[in-house]
């Protein structure tokens, strides 16, 4: 199974330049270049409004997907999302709970709600259970927020997730390794942990400069995970996406 990862659109509301980037063409570049590649689903990671959830936003994006026959997809939300705008523009509203957006996939792709920097302690439960129902098979997690601090002083300082603990002690109850897929710090990092092992992936917006506190931009070369899935191995790589 071949899953394309794309993450952070941060569509602005109208056609203009933000910090010298027009979101909406680089999203688009990125939508050609995947309706290119040979997959079985895309899977959207959140932070797909600039600002707060737009409606007119999700509906947008929703048409360019099928523009380019992009039929299969899964999504998430980020910190700049609102789950259930989310689910109602993408028809989403069984997986809907409460105010949380998260569900499952067979056979084994979980995707969690992490808008708010953390997940209700009702999702924790409900991940907890699913790890713990596929103890012997490799989960593959979808979440917007790394699971962990990262190395990126900016984010890690700011906006990073709060609950990294209750996160590792219940990925560690899983015997097998526990693959986690997510994006929010603009930036290309593997990070092993425990038996996790994290992907985040860059944004089709802009990369961040990873070593400074303050926010800057390292470059505005928008890209996509490419996840390989077989029954013995896991293969992912970043594409980019240059003029």
């Amino acid at each position: 199974m071949r899953i394309i990862q794309i993450t952070d659109l941060h569509i602005y509301p109208k056609d203009e330049i933000i910090n010298g980037v027009d979101t909406r063409l680089n999203f688009l570049k990125v939508l050609k270049a995947i309706s290119n590649i040979q997959h079985d689903l895309v899977v959207i990671t959140g932070d797909l409004s600039f600002f707060d959830a737009e409606e007119n936003i999700y509906h947008w994006i929703k048409n360019q997907l099928a523009f380019y026959n992009i039929t299969k997809y899964y999504i998430i939300g980020g910190n700049h999302d609102n789950a259930n705008v989310l689910s109602e523009s993408f028809d989403l509203k069984n997986d809907l709970h409460n105010d949380e957006l998260y569900y499952f996939v067979e056979p084994n792709l979980i995707f969690l709600d992490t808008i708010k920097g953390f997940c209700s302690e009702k999702q924790l439960k409900w991940f907890e259970n699913k790890i713990l129902s596929l103890n012997k098979s490799n989960p593959v997690i979808f979440m917007h927020h790394p699971p962990f601090k990262s190395g990126v002083p900016h984010m890690d300082n700011k906006y990073a997730f709060e609950q990294p603990e209750k996160f590792t002690r219940i990925c560690n109850n899983n015997p097998n390794p526990v693959y986690v897929f997510c994006g929010h710090y603009h930036n290309e990092i593997t990070l092993i942990r425990d038996n996790i092992n994290m992907f985040i992936t860059p944004s089709t917006y802009l990369q961040i400069y990873m070593f400074n506190e303050n926010f800057q931009v390292d470059h505005r070369i928008p890209a996509f995970r490419l996840i390989d899935i077989d029954k013995n191995q896991i293969k992912t790589t970043v594409r980019y996406v240059y003029d």
